[in-house]
């Protein structure tokens, strides 16, 4: 007995002194990195499988997340929602079907669906044609009314609302919201195609083949896309613009994809929502939240996201927008034993500079999770360092030994995730470095740690 107390005594002194040396391994790496720096920085290191390590630095220092706001809004849904959640898609009608003819309006009515694409559109149609449906002779209506309000977050920054990361939210959305115009200039004449297809959008196209090249110049205002310039002929090119509109884009796709398949539509198309008491005609359900989760941030998709963060708060609380989303992730925090007195938030992705988070908010949810039964199709969500998603180039020499979430915006370079030790140990890490003026001291300072803890 005696001599069991004995080992068991060595074996405590042994990893106290390990973890001091890591403890101070890490120290000397932060002074190192950042003794010319004038950066804020919040980290925050624990072992999952002993006790008796931690490393703490400005871990309760309230910092932007950036996309490590996206650890928050999925661990949030796979606990409220469950990883086997599916966002759904209507088609309703108010009329009844008679010799071929839908006599009445047919519906779109969305259920924020991040993935929904024009061939589940395709799909829906499909299955409309097998139902005996000819022609409809009424409208095609489109009901985004499952969130409660359609657009971009609050402290987006709007120099880069030209660009689909930042492409708004909608109940009802398709393709991400995002419009892929193909361009090919022939010797005469200039051929544009959409994708997806929609009679919504509209160009304005002065494009010209020319030997002199001068460049091609796109506009978009409103519904109407202007392409003017002079370019080679046999110039291929294409751009891609996020969606103003999302309900009534989605809608539009939905009719021209009716009208494409052979379907006659006497009427036109247009958004309101969808009256109660009518008949369901087509169910299309999308991939498991824990699939949708995974593509979420592994690849930091924002619109994704949003989508799922606006979920929430109507899934919860029967109302999709952004305060009472926010205050479903707060409570499900506090629920697990998270101090919220130092997070703020404001959209679900991370593009807001209003968000704030800490070091050990991050841990504590990381960590609480790692204990949950939907560990693991949170875990293989997160990016591999060296293998795929936001990490793929990154963290060679320790590749597939970590799994984390990266955040970035401009001033802001984030990492928070776990690590794999070659002795078997699983560390859990969040290192926030905002206020700064070059990524070089952020990488640098990721890549150190984490190696470090990989190779004990």
């Amino acid at each position: 007995m005696k001599l069991k107390v004995f080992i068991f005594s060595l074996l405590l002194i042994f990893y106290s002194v390990l973890a001091n040396t890591v403890k101070d391994d890490i120290q000397s790496i932060v002074n190192d990195v950042l003794k010319d720096h004038d950066v804020k920085v919040g980290i925050y290191v624990e072992s999952l499988t002993k006790d008796n390590f931690k490393f703490l630095l400005n871990h309760q220092m309230p910092l932007i997340p950036a996309s490590n706001q996206k650890i928050l809004t999925t661990s949030t849904a796979l606990l409220k929602l469950t990883p086997d959640y599916r966002f759904k898609t209507l088609v309703l009608t108010d009329g009844y079907i008679k010799d071929g003819v839908l006599f009445g309006n047919l519906y779109l009515k969305g259920g924020g669906d991040p993935s929904l694409t024009k061939e589940d559109l395709k799909s829906i149609v499909k299955q409309l044609k097998e139902i005996g449906i000819k022609k409809i002779d009424g409208n095609v209506v489109g009901d985004g009314s499952f969130f409660s309000e359609e657009g971009r977050g609050y402290g987006w920054p709007e120099k880069d609302f030209d660009y689909c990361f930042t492409a708004p939210f909608s109940g009802l959305s398709l393709n991400e919201n995002c419009l892929t115009v193909k361009v090919f200039v022939g010797s005469k004449k200039v051929f544009v195609e959409f994708y997806p297809e929609n009679s919504y959008y509209q160009v304005v196209n002065t494009l010209k083949a020319s030997k002199h090249h001068t460049g091609y110049y796109v506009k978009v205002e409103g519904n109407k896309i202007y392409i003017s310039g002079s370019v080679k002929a046999g110039t291929q090119f294409e751009i891609s613009i996020p969606v103003k509109n999302p309900a009534i884009f989605t809608t539009s796709a939905f009719y021209t994809i009716l009208k494409n398949s052979g379907i006659q539509v006497k009427g036109r198309y247009f958004i309101e929502n969808t009256p109660s008491n009518l008949k369901t005609l087509v169910t299309h359900y999308s991939i498991p939240l824990k699939d949708i989760v995974k593509k979420t941030n592994k690849d930091s998709d924002n619109f994704y996201a949003e989508q799922i963060f606006r979920t929430l708060g109507r899934e919860i609380f029967g109302k999709g927008d952004s305060e009472t989303s926010a205050r479903v992730v707060l409570n499900t925090l506090r629920e697990i034993g998270v101090n919220i007195n130092n997070i703020r938030i404001y959209d679900g992705s991370g593009l807001s500079r209003y968000n704030l988070i800490t070091a050990e908010s991050l841990v504590k949810i990381l960590s609480y999770i790692y204990n949950t039964p939907y560990f693991f199709d949170f875990y293989h969500s997160l990016a591999i360092s060296g293998v795929d998603g936001t990490l793929k180039h990154r963290f060679y020499k320790i590749k597939g030994k970590v799994y984390a979430k990266t955040g970035y915006i401009k001033g802001v370079k984030n990492l928070s995730g776990y690590v794999l030790s070659k002795s078997g140990e699983v560390y859990v890490f969040s290192i926030l470095t905002n206020d700064l003026k070059s990524t070089e001291v952020a990488n640098k300072l990721q890549e150190k740690i984490c190696s470090t803890l990989a190779e004990r």
